[in-house]
């Protein structure tokens, strides 16, 4: 006896044990995710990879900001064009095109662009003959940086990874033929890459691995795949540390990562299969001055972590035969758990075990509880007064319903399969009050603190689920543990149900791959309601609830509208009611081992996946909000994720610990109060906001103006600390270049030089009819190699410039209407610019501008001589509060320019 009471301590389904247990699930949980996602450590063998050497190439390319439309490009250019030149010196089969000749024309929805691109190129032939000239593999990243950033993560670590890349291929040569592509142009909207595709070897690549970086360091994430093919190169037997998930692929889709990367090219205009490897954590630092070797997330850590990740899908690509290449338009899904298995499987696969749970799940469970009832029917005990057990006959089983519908017995059944949905109704509420109060009192909490505003959000959803279930039932003093776990079970199934609906709609009609924990919630928890049904079937279950029919007089009033049988020997003096009252031997007791099995069934999985869901939108949203991203979606992300976290724990909740419940209820006071009133930005997590100062030529002089673009709470804040604002007139507009960004500018006394060498002109150009529906205009800026042209009152069906031989890019084609804007690039400096267009309009009357960019500033070419001052700009760098910082806002920032009128 007492041996059996110390095992139902530990194993029975008390509160002790399984609030023990759910700690221990999450935790583990919780601790295993949190050290995996940190970056790994540099092993001893570099498998053929110099780390050392690569991090003083960054250094060499991060040593200052070098746009395309800058000096210190054609530096980094320099260096980069050196260096391979080391690596293939004496080597055979290795080729190198510094490619001075690619020229383009393409299109987007709302411009047109001519491009002379000056990608520094490199062949490794492959060993098998028929891998040589096609079916290569494509290995990009970009040279340039942004004008605002000295690009350590974007995209110095991918230029430094290609570079150790092609030291490991010159020495170990692939069976495919392998094509690096260190381009330049990348940030001005992917010219490189279009680029790229106007060169020959362009025509040898089946295959792509693009190397990016949105953020600034910390563990890259395989971003985006193409399909199923080329992800096989990412399983861990490759990379010992994958990092991916389709979910960020959904997100690129869908428009929530607002950032393009060449990858797109590549797959949209020359079909190849490929993969998008970026950096993506800490995103307040993307194009700013933090992108920096000093401010990288794990410096030399996140280096090699790119550099191996590389090395393992790069070496499977060009080394095999046939599967990673296979042509594949189905949408695949992917993850990883623990940083040490990838995954993955295609999303029709996942639809089809959607279905088959759909159809198969219900029928399957209702055929074993109807079996449970019938079993449990046969076995029910009655016993009368403690006596005898007594048969029912069909008028006491009326008498019996009857009496239980007007002494509203019945309303305890109802109780017991409602309060989940009240649970999750109330949980829903109150994660929208909680969201709302965010928003409302400290909107930009999550920018900073992600991880507190996570923790409010989980121990609120923990305190209205607990709290409601654990309501008792009405009218049942004593409550049967393992049958209102089941029925809580059940009522999760069915909520697993619909989600597995929504999710199989959306997988099947937008190719979200993304809602694969849903079809695990559902599987499992059929699981775990079958495995209770079974408990019941087997009396496994620990708790032995007896039905004691107990017989009182019957009331007087009641008599006379009562209808009594006929009076015998056997009726008593005095009429009595029957009633029956559940009597529990010992509640607290119950079942040993089922429990444990269900929850191991229903919890520890979806919460992994769920797990590693929230360390990936913890580490790629909240920081979104500076680019325009709602706020409400970022902080619904986190509610949904709370949500989930908690759901497979609702079964068991009515034995979670008093304790646990008082501790978590100060968490959420202490973690709310906090995200409510601290400031929700510092150095570590600064508010980005974006530059733009635009110079017009006017007849009479010039009209400077600064434009300081962010988000509508703080964007006047920033301007206050910038002396060359102080009394000024500002004008607020919305954004049209970042949706949901207020644009606020001031005239300015502080003009833009454009060369050491300036004479006080910044562009020469020329606009003249050349027929009815034709213009010739000439541009030629001082030391730059990027103007525009703008149409205000028409735009542009056709254009060319003058000297290019080829037309627009295939599939990238302005849209029928014409665009209003051309944006052309040199790959020479001071090059005049004659470009033909056709016009939509009569060419008599038509409005526009002409204009030259410039990107060179003081601070941002140190040991240079020929760059150029942007006052402006540096007072911004200068003047904005440690808790901001800047970066552009166009192409260049500044730009000059001229109207005409033909």
């Amino acid at each position: 006896m007492a041996f059996s009471d110390a095992v139902a301590k530990i194993l029975g389904f008390r509160a002790a044990p399984t609030t023990i247990l759910i700690l221990i699930i999450h935790l583990a949980v919780a601790i295993s995710v949190l050290v995996t996602d940190q970056l790994p450590n540099v092993p001893r063998d570099q498998r053929g990879l110099n780390l050392d050497e690569a991090y003083a190439d960054l250094h060499e390319i991060a040593a200052r900001p070098h746009p395309y439309n800058s000096h210190a490009n054609d530096l980094v250019h320099s260096f980069l064009l050196d260096r391979v030149r080391a690596i293939a010196k004496g080597h055979n089969g290795i080729h190198i095109a510094d490619d001075t000749v690619s020229n383009g024309s393409w299109g987007g929805a709302a411009y047109g662009v001519y491009f002379e691109g000056n990608n520094i190129l490199v062949k490794v032939d492959g060993t098998d003959p028929k891998f040589r000239e096609t079916g290569g593999v494509l290995a990009s990243a970009h040279l340039d940086s942004v004008s605002t950033a000295s690009g350590a993560t974007d995209d110095g670590m991918g230029v430094a990874t290609l570079l150790q890349l092609l030291q490991y291929f010159v020495d170990h040569r692939p069976k495919r033929t392998v094509v690096f592509n260190i381009n330049n142009g990348e940030e001005d909207w992917l010219n490189g890459a279009h680029a790229f595709l106007r060169h020959p070897w362009s025509n040898i690549t089946q295959t792509f691995l693009n190397l990016e970086g949105a953020a600034a360091g910390g563990r890259p994430l395989l971003f985006r795949a193409t399909s199923g093919s080329p992800l096989l190169s990412f399983k861990n037997k490759f990379v010992p540390h994958p990092h991916a998930n389709s979910l960020s692929s959904d997100a690129f889709s869908r428009g929530v990562i607002r950032s393009g990367t060449d990858f797109s090219v590549y797959h949209d205009g020359a079909d190849m299969q490929g993969l998008d490897l970026a950096f993506y954590k800490g995103r307040s630092k993307y194009h700013t001055k933090y992108d920096a070797i000093p401010h990288t997330d794990g410096e030399k850590k996140a280096l090699w972590a790119m550099m191996e990740a590389a090395l393992g899908s790069s070496n499977a690509l060009a080394n095999n035969d046939g599967s990673m290449h296979d042509a594949d338009d189905s949408p695949p899904v992917y993850f990883d758990l623990f940083g040490a298995v990838l995954v993955l499987f295609p999303l029709s696969t996942l639809i089809t075990f959607n279905i088959v749970f759909l159809v198969v799940g219900p029928i399957t469970l209702l055929l074993i509880m109807a079996l449970e009832a019938g079993i449990q029917h046969r076995r029910r005990p009655f016993i009368q007064n403690g006596n005898a057990a007594v048969e029912s006959t069909e008028e006491s089983m009326f008498t019996r319903f009857w009496d239980s519908l007007i002494h509203f017995h019945w309303l305890s059944g109802f109780w017991q399969w409602a309060k989940f949905w009240i649970a999750l109704g109330i949980t829903i509420a109150s994660q929208v009050l909680l969201v709302w109060s965010f928003i409302g009192l400290n909107t930009f909490m999550i920018y900073s603190a992600p991880f507190l505003v996570l923790t409010s959000s989980f121990s609120l959803t923990y305190l209205t689920m607990v709290a409601v279930l654990n309501l008792p039932i009405p009218g049942v003093k004593a409550h049967i543990p393992e049958i209102q776990k089941q029925s809580v079970l059940v009522q999760t199934y069915v909520l697993s149900w619909i989600l597995l609906v929504c999710a199989t709609v959306a997988e099947n009609t937008k190719h979200v791959g993304g809602f694969y924990f849903a079809s695990a919630l559902n599987a499992l928890t059929f699981l775990a309601c079958s495995f209770g049904c079974i408990e019941a079937m087997l009396g496994a279950r620990g708790t032995n609830p007896v039905v004691v029919i107990l017989e009182q007089p019957t009331p007087a009033d009641e008599r006379a509208s009562a209808n009594f049988e006929e009076a015998d020997e056997h009726t008593p003096l005095i009429p009595r009611t029957r009633h029956d009252v559940t009597i529990l031997h010992d509640e607290e007791t119950g079942a040993i081992g089922w429990w444990i099995l269900q929850m191991l069934l229903v919890v520890p999985i979806p919460i992994i996946l769920i797990a590693h869901i929230a360390v990936l939108l913890v580490g790629a949203l909240p920081q979104t909000l500076a680019d325009g991203n709602s706020a409400i979606t970022v902080y619904a992300a986190f509610a949904l994720l709370s949500v989930f976290m908690v759901l497979p724990i609702a079964p068991f909740a009515f034995k979670m610990h008093n304790a646990l419940t008082t501790v978590i209820a100060l968490v959420f006071i202490v973690t709310t109060l906090s995200g409510w009133f601290l400031f929700p930005f510092n150095i570590e997590a600064p508010l980005k906001t974006y530059f733009l100062q635009n110079v017009t030529i006017l007849p009479d002089g010039l009209q400077a103006t600064t434009t300081l673009t962010g988000v509508p709470q703080y964007v006047n804040t920033l301007i206050d600390y910038l002396p060359s604002a102080y009394g000024k007139e500002r004008k607020c507009i919305e954004s049209t270049a970042k949706l949901a960004l207020s644009s606020c500018q001031w005239e300015s006394d502080l003009l833009p030089v454009p060369s050491v060498h300036y004479n006080g002109t910044y562009l020469d150009a020329s606009v003249k009819r050349t027929g009815k529906h034709t213009a010739r205009i000439s541009i030629n800026g001082t030391n730059t190699r990027s103007c525009r042209v703008y149409f205000t009152n028409n735009t542009a069906l056709k254009y060319h410039v003058l000297g290019s031989d080829q037309g627009m890019q295939p599939r990238f084609e302005i849209p029928a209407d014409g665009v209003k804007e051309l944006r052309v690039w040199s790959r020479t400096w001071d090059r005049e610019f004659v470009v033909d267009v056709e016009l939509k309009l009569h060419a008599e009357d038509t409005e526009g501008r002409v204009s030259c960019e410039w990107n060179e500033y003081t601070s941002g070419t140190i040991g240079q001589i020929e760059g150029g001052r942007i006052p402006a700009f540096e007072e911004v760098v200068a003047f904005l509060p440690k808790w901001a910082a800047a970066t552009k806002l166009s192409d260049g920032l500044v730009e000059v320019s001229k109207p005409f009128l033909i």
